[in-house]
Parts: structure tokens; C-alpha cells; sequence
């Protein structure tokens, strides 16, 4: 039996309050949120959004750049002068021990009833790599290979991906703070009488933009960041 409760997904924030704020008005009153990481990193409001979706009572659960920044990550390629490594750096110096302690606390995965089905919520696959809505099935499916649920929720990938694969559900939850699918807009989706619907809505990126004045970043990599927010693509992070 299908449940009756009204359910809010959402992924991908990327220290973004004016974008999660839009989305928590637009999806109006729900019974239930679940987070599917990447709460913090390459944004300008890390300790704001923390403190936002503790809040609102979120079921929440670690991705890949909230974990970078725990642990002050710098991959191989960075230097200490690199965008990452100075997003990553900057974003810990921004929480407090209590956000902090949030964020090491959160799992790597939830096992939830969505649309009737024994679901897994994860942030990414395993591979970690960035999927997308163009990947043939049988990659899809790849991917997800050694994950158990008859339905996968998950985000990572930044942009919609929605189908179902030799009777699984696949769905990919476009990004509330950091969209690469040509549409700037926040993304979310809800769950409601036995349908997963997804929606997008517009935020105030100019207070964004402004805020990243804060973050130490170089000029070139600002400017281009700022236009990857206002347009939603950018040459290299929207490839497929």
C-alpha cells in the first residue's frame, strides 16, 4: 500500500541559502524531507544551510564534497592555491563545532519506503562517476550494480535522471544549489499519492554571486563561476 505521506527530496545544495530557501517555499508544507548530500562546498553559506535543514528536521546524508570538506581533502591535482582546495578550506573555517559534528554524523545511505518500493538513498554510485539523463540503460544500471533496493534515489550527477531499468527505478534528484542541465534554477521533487513529480524554481542568484565575495577564489575561476550559476552550464562540469 502506497503511503499517504508527502514527501520532499532534495540534493546537491552546495551551501546555497537563497536556493534552498526557495525551495522549501515552493514545495509548501510536506511530511518528511530526505536529503541526498553535498550540503556543503562551493558555496558562500555553508553554516547557514546547516543550520536550515537541522531545522526543518531533514533525514540527511553525507556526499562527497561535505566529506572533503571534513576532512580538508585536497586531491591529488590541487595545490593549496587550487579553487577546490580553497573552497574546502574556507568552508571549515566557516562551521562551528556543533556543524561540524552534524555533518560527521550523518550516514552514507538510507534505506526508506518510496512509492511502495524498498528504496536506497545514497548521494552517488560507487563509482562516483557523474551520471547523466543520455547514458544508455545497461550503463545506467552498471553503475548501481551492487546496491540493494527495488528503487535508488540518489544525486551527484547534478541534473534529472529518471527511469526504471528491468523493473528497478533510477532517479536522480537535479540540484538545489549547483544546476548543470542549461536551466539555473533551484531543483527539487516530491513524492505524493504514489507519484514522483520534479520541479525547479527560481532563486536569487545576484545574492549568491554577491556573497562569494567572501571566498578568496581567483578571478578567472569567479568569473566563470558566476556564469555557470546564472546559465546552468558550463563547458566542462555540464558535459556528458
Amino acid at each position: 500500500m502506497l503511503s499517504a505521506v508527502r514527501r520532499l527530496l532534495i540534493a546537491d545544495v552546495h551551501a546555497s541559502l537563497p536556493a534552498l530557501e526557495a525551495v522549501l517555499a515552493d514545495a509548501g508544507q510536506v511530511d518528511d524531507i530526505v536529503f541526498l548530500g553535498d550540503l556543503v562546498g562551493y558555496g558562500p553559506h555553508p553554516a547557514e544551510c546547516v543550520d536550515l535543514l537541522r531545522s526543518v528536521g531533514t533525514r540527511a546524508i553525507l556526499g562527497n564534497h561535505d566529506l572533503g570538506v571534513l576532512a580538508k581533502l585536497s586531491r591529488d591535482a590541487d595545490s593549496p592555491s587550487s579553487p577546490g582546495a580553497i573552497w574546502r578550506r574556507w568552508t571549515w573555517q566557516q562551521l562551528d563545532d556543533a556543524q561540524r559534528s552534524y555533518l560527521r554524523a550523518l550516514p552514507v545511505s538510507l534505506t526508506i519506503d518510496c512509492l511502495g518500493r524498498h528504496t536506497t538513498v545514497v548521494h552517488s554510485s560507487p563509482s562516483k562517476k557523474y551520471l547523466h539523463p543520455a547514458m544508455p540503460d545497461d550503463a545506467l544500471a552498471a553503475e548501481f550494480v551492487d546496491v540493494p533496493g527495488d528503487m535508488l534515489l540518489f544525486g551527484h550527477s547534478h541534473r534529472v535522471i529518471d527511469r526504471t531499468v528491468s523493473g528497478r527505478r533510477y532517479v536522480c534528484v537535479k540540484a538545489v544549489g549547483q544546476p548543470r542541465d542549461g536551466d539555473p534554477r533551484a531543483g527539487y521533487a516530491v513524492e505524493e499519492d504514489g507519484v514522483l513529480t520534479h520541479h525547479a524554481v527560481g532563486y536569487d542568484v545576484d545574492r549568491v554571486i554577491r556573497d562569494l565575495a567572501r571566498v578568496p577564489l581567483p578571478a578567472a575561476f569567479f568569473t566563470r563561476w558566476c556564469a555557470f550559476l546564472r546559465t546552468g552550464h558550463d563547458r566542462e562540469w555540464s558535459r556528458e
